[in-house]
C-alpha cells in the first residue's frame, strides 16, 4: 500500500487551512496589529515632519530679520537713533558670527520611514548650529517619560519581530497538533503515509497562506500610514525578503519541534520557551555581558569634566589668545589689544581649545558608541529578533547609523562655517573697521553668507545592501532547524 503523494497532501491541507477559522483569526489579528502600530509610528513622524517645517520656517523668518535690521542700520546716527551694540549688529562680524549665526540642521524622515520607529524617539531630527557649540551638537533633548522610552514603541518591528513569531507559533502548535490531541492520528498512519511527507505537507499549506497574508497585511499597512511606496522601491523589496526569511525561521523551529509530533500543550510550551530565549534571554544576557566588559562612560564624569574645563579656560582665556596670536605672524597686529577684545572674537580661539582639550573623551565617548553598535549587530544574529528589528530600522531610516552619519556631517557644517566667519572675525580684530556715519559698523559685506544645512544620505541600495547577509543567514538557520526536524520525523509518534 502507497500513501499519498506530497501534492495530493498538500492540496488537501491548503484547502482546510483555508476553511479553519482559527487560522484566520489569528492571521486576521495579526494584520490589525501590523496597520494599527503602522498608523502610530506614521503619527510621531508627521509630528517630527511637522516641527521641523515649524523650525525650517523660524529659520526663514530669523533671516529676514537680520537682513531686515542690516538695512535699516545703513540709516545714519542721530541722537534718536543711537550706535548698535555689537550683540545686537548684524553687520558687525563678530557680533552676527555669535549672536545671529544659529541655522537649523534637520534630519528628514525618509519614504519607508512608518516601518519602525527606530532611534526617532530618541535621537533628535533638528540640531541648532552655533559656532562655539563643542563638537557641533547641542546635548539638549525634550523630556519624556523614561519609563515610557525603555518599554519602546508599539511599531511594525515590534508586530514583526514578536507578534508574527507569536502567531506562526500558535497556527502550527494548534493546527498541526489537533490529530495528535483528538486521537486521529493513528488513521493519518494507517494510510501508509510517511510522517515526514504528511508534516511537510501540513507545514507547507499553512505557510501558504500565512506568507502572502503577512506580506500583503505589510504592505497594505504601509499604504496606509502613507509611506511612499513608489519611492523606496528597493527598500519594500528588501523589507518583504526580510519577513519572508524570517518566518522561514521561526518555520524551521517549528518543524524541528512538532517533528515528534507531540501534543497542543508540549508543542506551545516548547515554541513559547524558544520564542522567550531568543527575544529576551539572549539579548539580556548579551547586554549583561557587555556592560560589563565595556561599560558605558559615565555621564556625571563627562558633565564634570566639561565644567573643569569651561573653568579652566575662563581662568586661562588670556594666556590661550597670546598664545595662538604669538603662533600666527598675520594676526600680530591684535597682540598688545588682547585684554580689551570682545566675547564672540575670544571664543573664536577659546572654542577650539576646548575642543581639544576634550578630543579625548569625545573620542572615546564615540569609540565606545561605535562599539556597542557592532556588538549589537553581532547579537543580532544570535537573536533574529533583534536582528530583524535592526534591518528594519535601516531600511526605514531611523537606525543608529543614520543619525551618527547626520551627526557628523552637522560637524562638517559647523567647521565649515567656522572656516567661513573665524577668518573675518579675527581679521576685524587686527585691522578694526572704523565706524561711519551708519548705525551699524558694517564689518561685514553681507548677512547671507550661511548656507543651508542639506543632509545627505547613502544611496537606497547600499540600505537594501546592509540587510542581504542577514536574509541570508535566517534562510540557512531555517532550512538547517526545518531539515533537522524533517529529518527526526521517522516515525509516528502513536
Amino acid at each position: 500500500m502507497t500513501g499519498a503523494s506530497f501534492a495530493t497532501l498538500f492540496a488537501w491541507e491548503w484547502r482546510r487551512v483555508a476553511a479553519t477559522p482559527l487560522f484566520w483569526l489569528i492571521q486576521g489579528a495579526l494584520v490589525a496589529s501590523m496597520i494599527w502600530a503602522a498608523l502610530d509610528t506614521a503619527a510621531l513622524h508627521r509630528g517630527q515632519d511637522a516641527a521641523i517645517a515649524r523650525t525650517l520656517a523660524a529659520d526663514a523668518a530669523h533671516r529676514a530679520s537680520v537682513r531686515q535690521r542690516f538695512d535699516a542700520y545703513r540709516a545714519p546716527v542721530t541722537p534718536a537713533a543711537p550706535v548698535v551694540p555689537y550683540w545686537q549688529d548684524p553687520s558687525d562680524v563678530a557680533g552676527f558670527s555669535q549672536y545671529f549665526v544659529a541655522p537649523p540642521a534637520t534630519k528628514p524622515h525618509l519614504p519607508l520611514s512608518p516601518l519602525t520607529v527606530g532611534t526617532s524617539d530618541l535621537a533628535p531630527t533638528r540640531m541648532e548650529v552655533k559656532l562655539a557649540t563643542p563638537f557641533g551638537i547641542d546635548e539638549r533633548y525634550d523630556f519624556e517619560n523614561p519609563r515610557g522610552l525603555a518599554l519602546g514603541r508599539f511599531d511594525l518591528a515590534f508586530v514583526l519581530a514578536l507578534l508574527l513569531p507569536l502567531a506562526l507559533i500558535l497556527q502550527h502548535g494548534l493546527l498541526v497538533t489537533f490529530e495528535r490531541d483528538r486521537g486521529m492520528l493513528r488513521l493519518v498512519a494507517a494510510q501508509a503515509t510517511a510522517p515526514r511527507v504528511w508534516l511537510t505537507a501540513r507545514v507547507a499549506a499553512i505557510t501558504a497562506w500565512a506568507m502572502p497574508m503577512t506580506l500583503a497585511g505589510l504592505v497594505l499597512a504601509l499604504a496606509m500610514a502613507g509611506a511612499q511606496l513608489g519611492s523606496a522601491v528597493g527598500e519594500l523589496a528588501a523589507a518583504l525578503l526580510l519577513v519572508v526569511a524570517y518566518m522561514a525561521f521561526w518555520t524551521g523551529i517549528a518543524l524541528l519541534v512538532l517533528s515528534r509530533l507531540p501534543g497542543a500543550a508540549a508543542a506551545l510550551g516548547t515554541l513559547a520557551a524558544i520564542w522567550a530565549v531568543l527575544t529576551l534571554g539572549v539579548p539580556l544576557i548579551a547586554s549583561a555581558i557587555i556592560s560589563t566588559v565595556a561599560p558605558t562612560p559615565s555621564a556625571s564624569v563627562w558633565i564634570d569634566a566639561q565644567r573643569r574645563v569651561a573653568d579652566a579656560i575662563q581662568r586661562d582665556r588670556d594666556r590661550i589668545i597670546a598664545r595662538a596670536v604669538a603662533a600666527r605672524p598675520d594676526l600680530s597686529g591684535m597682540a598688545d589689544r588682547i585684554a580689551t577684545l570682545d566675547h564672540a572674537t575670544r571664543l573664536t580661539f577659546l572654542a577650539p581649545e576646548t575642543e581639544r582639550r576634550f578630543a579625548a573623551r569625545h573620542d572615546a565617548r564615540a569609540v565606545h558608541a561605535r562599539d556597542q553598535a557592532a556588538w549589537a549587530a553581532v547579537i543580532g544574529y544570535v537573536a533574529p529578533p533583534l536582528g530583524l528589528t535592526q534591518m528594519l530600522a535601516t531600511l526605514a531610516g531611523t537606525d543608529g547609523g543614520r543619525h551618527r552619519a547626520f551627526e557628523a556631517q552637522v560637524r562638517a557644517y559647523q567647521l565649515g562655517l567656522r572656516r567661513s566667519l573665524y577668518p573675518l572675525v579675527q581679521r576685524e580684530a587686527v585691522d578694526p573697521t572704523s565706524r561711519g556715519a551708519s548705525r551699524g559698523k558694517f564689518s561685514l559685506s553681507d548677512p547671507d553668507i550661511i548656507p543651508a544645512f542639506a543632509m545627505t544620505d547613502a544611496p537606497s541600495h547600499r540600505r537594501t545592501a546592509v540587510v542581504l547577509p542577514f536574509v541570508a543567514w535566517l534562510w540557512f538557520a531555517g532550512l538547517t532547524l526545518g531539515g533537522l526536524g524533517l529529518r527526526r520525523a521517522d516515525r509516528w509518534a502513536l
